[in-house]
């Protein structure tokens, strides 16, 4: 009869722990995306992070238009990575769109 409350414990503790490990998951930074395009060109900025110790980057939007030489933004996605319980994480901001050029 002790070893109940001990397993549900563990349990818990098991699914508190999710994607510890790892993990790779992308989402919308947009909520209107009933009528979107993602248009002709693609932009990515990222920020990283070492040991919870050490960042640089720039994951903003302006970054990311530049590195997709876009003026007009379409849609926008964020896209998060994570190592064994943040020893090494990156955040990227994709942003969709098009250029005046062209």
């Amino acid at each position: 009869m002790n070893e109940f409350p001990r397993l549900i414990f563990l349990l818990l503790t098991l699914l508190s722990l999710n994607a510890c490990l790892y993990m790779n998951v992308s989402t919308p930074l947009d909520e209107d995306v009933s009528v979107t395009t993602l248009g002709q060109n693609v932009g990515r900025s990222s920020t990283h992070s070492v040991l919870w110790l050490f960042a640089w980057g720039d994951a903003s939007t302006k970054a990311a238009a530049a590195d997709g030489n876009i003026s007009t933004i379409r849609h926008l996605d964020a896209h998060f990575e994570c190592y064994v319980f943040g020893v090494y994480c990156s955040r990227t901001t994709i942003a969709y769109g098009d250029s005046d050029e062209g």
